[in-house]
């Protein structure tokens, strides 16, 4: 567990370099990040696939014009709740364009934009999509070893010392791998959305 590339510098924010309508690079790794949450929350709201795809290029298109001048203010508010407000938006829209009598419900009769609850689940599909997507892109970067410490302590919430145990090495190996891979999640993540919530605490 003692091999892993020590150069692993926080990239630039995403956000920030999105600002240079130039920066290809930048805006495919925006539509590869935030193309497939805005998706997937639309299908979880009973769109169909064709619809989700819809109304996920009016986001994106919406976002492309907004974010060469977006400044990142956190005092004045989250990404995630402004891209959630644009995304809320369109399917608004979307509903009122299919005739619906009241186009503030989902099929199933729940409140679909602006509700305490919807805002929750706007939150936690955001931070749970943005959560997989990075621990995807950063797991090549360790070794196979240091990875399943990982996974066993944070994901399978097992005790150290039986982890330590397991592989036959001692507490301080455990304790080093785990950080060493948080603390490259924690990179990810913010390269990616200036936002850091679910990972606190670990």
């Amino acid at each position: 567990m003692n091999h892993e590339s020590t150069d692993m510098t926080t990239n630039p924010s995403l956000l920030f370099r999105l600002r240079d309508i130039r920066d290809r690079q930048a805006w495919a790794l925006f539509v590869e990040v935030y193309g497939p949450l805005i998706f997937s929350y639309c299908r979880r709201k009973r769109l169909q696939d064709s619809d989700a795809a819809d109304v996920s290029q009016e986001v994106l298109t919406r976002l492309s014009k907004a974010l060469t001048s977006f400044e990142y203010q956190p005092e004045r508010g989250r990404f995630r709740d402004w891209l959630g407000k644009v995304t809320h938006r369109e399917l608004l829209q979307f509903w009122k364009r299919q005739g619906r009598t009241n186009a503030m419900q989902t099929v199933d009769g729940q409140d679909a934009i602006d509700s305490t609850e919807d805002t929750k689940n706007w939150d936690e599909h955001f931070h749970s999509e943005l959560l997989r997507l990075a621990i995807t892109r950063i797991r090549t970067e360790f070794e196979e070893e240091t990875w399943m410490v990982f996974e066993q302590l944070w994901f399978e919430d097992k005790l150290p010392v039986d982890v330590a145990k397991s592989f036959g090495v001692n507490m301080g190996s455990i304790y080093v791998a785990k950080s060493r891979v948080l603390k490259r999640l924690r990179e990810e993540v913010l390269m990616m959305s200036d936002d850091l919530p679910l990972l606190e605490g670990h």
